[in-house]
């Protein structure tokens, strides 16, 4: 007798998935900055939840890095350390020189028409991105970004790859929301000189220049710091 293969059914995202995600998102996206005090009756309040997924989502955040819970106090968001900063790009440089090295190597998508696509959609990305900085849209600068970034990791065609980058980099686009405004234009001028290295198919001259791109980010986090 056949067995017959029955999908899963598709259930719905938990309540605390949604919380947690939610919650993450307002850190990344800088409403919740690093220090501020997250109030569970405040969030549970604007998330139209109960007080319980809140805790649930905290207690999970604090584990992973994103939120101090401090006894009698509360939770804060978690102010990170420079050392913190750097162990991520440590870890961001080696998987962005990856990804950039592969993608200009051309080992994603080989039909011509989805290379030109994707090339295309990094210079639209890329555009937006430097429109959003001559505008001083810091918000709209981090997520261009991060969607550079992505897409860079999509073209190197290693889906494991490029699932760890998206893990890292939702973390380094919040250090990122720091650092956008001393960034600003010369970002996207490394960004627009990477496109045109992995349109040429020079993977070793992308990898190199993936890794000083993550560098200069470094040293953008902690000029403010060494000069204050």
């Amino acid at each position: 007798m056949t067995v017959a293969m029955i999908r899963p059914l598709q259930r719905p995202v938990p309540l605390r998935q949604s919380v947690y995600d939610a919650l993450i998102d307002l850190i990344v996206g800088g409403e919740l900055p690093p220090g501020q005090h997250m109030v569970e009756t405040d969030l549970a309040r604007q998330l139209g939840v109960s007080r319980q997924p809140i805790r649930e989502a905290l207690h999970r955040m604090e584990a992973e890095g994103w939120v101090d819970l401090r006894p009698s106090q509360g939770a804060f968001v978690h102010v990170p350390t420079d050392s913190e900063v750097d162990e991520l790009l440590d870890v961001r440089a080696l998987l962005e020189a990856e990804t950039a090295r592969l993608a200009a190597a051309g080992r994603g998508p080989q039909a011509p028409q989805a290379r030109q696509a994707q090339l295309a959609r990094l210079r639209e990305i890329c555009r937006e991105g430097q429109a959003a900085a001559e505008a001083d849209d810091f918000g709209g600068a981090v997520a261009a970004n991060n969607a550079f970034h992505a897409e860079i990791a999509a073209m190197g065609g290693n889906a494991v790859l490029a699932e760890l980058a998206d893990i890292v980099g939702r973390r380094v686009q919040w250090y990122y929301r720091m650092v956008a405004p001393a960034r600003g234009h010369g970002s996207w001028a490394e960004h627009a000189e990477m496109i045109d290295v992995i349109e040429a198919g020079d993977p070793e001259r992308a990898q190199a220049m993936a890794r000083k791109h993550t560098e200069r980010t470094r040293q953008a986090y902690h000029r403010p710091r060494s000069a204050s």
